[in-house]
């Protein structure tokens, strides 16, 4: 198209960026057409996030949405917009650039790479292309450009970040031989930047990882000698293995070497010199490769003997449960699971504790144990409710049992407002519930959110209530623009939700009255207006 679409106003110029970055990276995925004009993807960021866009037909956004924590148009909804975009340019081209270029006058073609070559840039990359004796200098030219104006804070991180993963897009496309060279210019200065720069975004993180996944595709096969020295310098150096898990990756490449020439000893003297060196949390990746170098040695009694001691640790245990389960030795599963629960228990591991509780109640369903204990502890574990293990708890209990039980529960739990009120929504005790929810210190909008959706219309009245009771404390505390906007929204959608109240809409316009006086809050009554208030 001669005159491409515009990225909406919407989007900050910085998020903009963010977004066509994610795009230009192939990081907007499973784009699918669900109604006419609106549009769903998945885009890879620091998570997968669902995004959906729904356009007009000059691909202005009427609505969207994305479930990433941030509150307004955000960088995964620009990342597919421009994908968006870029689907409708393409659209009726009927001959691929390959078939132009067969046809094309050789001379016309040198003419136009020299037009091209007047972007310093494009030069360079021809350059380095057609002269590869000096594509390692021009590297380092590049790469000494980069960091040169890098500075401190989060944008000249994400800047730098974006400008590492663009180049390095570039060297890919120059073959194995570029990669070879470029790489070990580029590790030390990336490492030493992130060490020192704010990334709270991740970008730079990001140019580690394409890095580091670069390194790896490269040296699949004949990995050349310049790759195998960079990945030995980076193995030695702890920035990697303390800021984030790239130290782990490039241990992974380098054992894939290691193993593909037979240079057992080498292996395990690096192996064995991490294990001496870490504390005792990172000495679980290390214990584990231990063993995995006895099995790749073939050394079956190396392999069983470190397993075995090593069964503290719970990578080794869960391997071993998963073991005993296979061959349904449920007697042994339990054994290990139990033993498994004492060392946590001891260690104050209580993460890994309820990961044992889990797969032992899981163990017992199996052998036909009496579940009733641990499915409550499961059932009510910190301030957490589990469904399918209260209703297994439940079971335990007979008709006759269970209403005294139900009362002794919520007695126990009179301190737990969340967890009473998880039950009684599934128990559907209305009258209970609302009662819970009125009194809730913690009340809010969210938990409203949660709880409100499995309350009959006999209740919406009450309910509605309760979220004007909350909508007031917010409005009171708000003071920007966008938590006006936000409010606004979250008003319309109440409003919305249940039509027949009226109280919504009159809620509304007492507002805009309290705040059109002295003092005015212009930045809200326009947000209540944008809205249909």
């Amino acid at each position: 198209m001669s005159n491409p679409i515009r990225l909406p106003d919407i989007f900050p110029p910085h998020i903009a960026d963010r977004g066509r970055h994610y795009f230009d990276h192939g990081q907007v995925l499973e784009i699918r057409e669900t109604a006419a004009g609106r549009y769903q993807a998945i885009v890879r960021g620091s998570a997968m996030y669902s995004v959906w866009l729904k356009l007009d037909k000059g691909l202005r956004i009427q609505s969207g949405g994305c479930d990433c924590p941030y509150d307004d148009a955000c960088k995964h909804m620009a990342a597919l917009w421009y994908a968006l975009r870029a689907r409708l340019e393409t659209q009726g081209v009927s001959q691929s650039l390959v078939d132009l270029l067969a046809r094309a006058d050789e001379a016309a073609l040198r003419k136009m790479l020299l037009r091209l070559a007047e972007d310093e840039t494009v030069r360079e990359r021809l350059t380095a292309f057609l002269q590869p004796e000096k594509r390692e200098e021009i590297y380092q030219q590049q790469v000494k450009q980069m960091f040169a104006r890098a500075g401190y804070d989060y944008y000249d991180a994400m800047d730098l970040g974006i400008k590492v993963q663009d180049w390095l897009g570039e060297v890919a496309q120059d073959g194995e031989a570029a990669v070879a060279d470029a790489l070990p210019l580029l590790m030390p200065r990336l490492i030493r930047a992130y060490e020192r720069m704010d990334d709270s975004d991740g970008i730079l993180a990001d140019a580690i990882d394409g890095a580091v996944e670069l390194l790896d595709q490269t040296t699949r096969e004949n990995a050349p000698e310049s790759l195998i020295r960079c990945l030995d310098k980076c193995l030695k150096d702890d920035r990697y293995f303390e800021y984030g898990d790239s130290g782990y990756k490039l241990y992974h490449i380098r054992a894939r070497i290691w193993q593909q020439n037979g240079q057992w000893r080498v292996w395990q003297k690096y192996v064995d010199t991490r294990l001496a060196k870490v504390d005792e949390w990172n000495s679980k990746f290390w214990a584990m490769a231990r063993w995995q170098l006895f099995q790749a040695q073939g050394d079956d009694t190396g392999a069983q003997d470190w397993f075995e001691r090593h069964l503290y640790l719970p990578e080794f245990r869960k391997i071993a449960v998963a073991q005993a389960v296979g061959q349904q030795n449920w007697a042994e599963a339990e054994r290990l699971l139990r033993e498994g629960m004492a060392l946590a228990g001891a260690k104050g591991h209580l993460g890994t504790l309820h990961d044992w509780k889990l797969q032992l109640f899981a163990v017992m369903q199996q052998t036909g144990a009496d579940i009733r204990a641990l499915a409550e502890d499961l059932a009510f574990h910190k301030d957490d409710f589990s469904l399918p293990h209260y209703q297994a708890w439940k079971a335990t209990f007979s008709e006759a049992e269970w209403p005294a039980e139900f009362e002794r529960l919520l007695a126990r739990l009179a301190k737990s407002a969340w967890l009473s009120a998880e039950i009684l929504q599934h128990e559907q005790k209305f009258d209970l519930l609302l009662s819970v929810l009125k009194q809730y210190a913690g009340l809010s909008l969210a938990t409203l959110d949660h709880f409100s959706p499995s309350f009959p219309e006999p209740y919406h009245a009450q309910i509605v209530d309760c979220y004007l009771t909350v909508f007031d404390k917010e409005i009171s505390k708000a003071h920007t623009r966008k938590q006006y906007r936000q409010l606004a929204k979250q008003l319309k959608m109440l409003a919305s939700r249940y039509p027949k109240q009226q109280a919504v809409n009159a809620f509304a316009a007492e507002i805009k009255v309290q705040n059109n006086i002295k003092p005015r809050r212009p930045a809200l009554l326009e947000e209540w207006e944008r809205v249909g208030f």
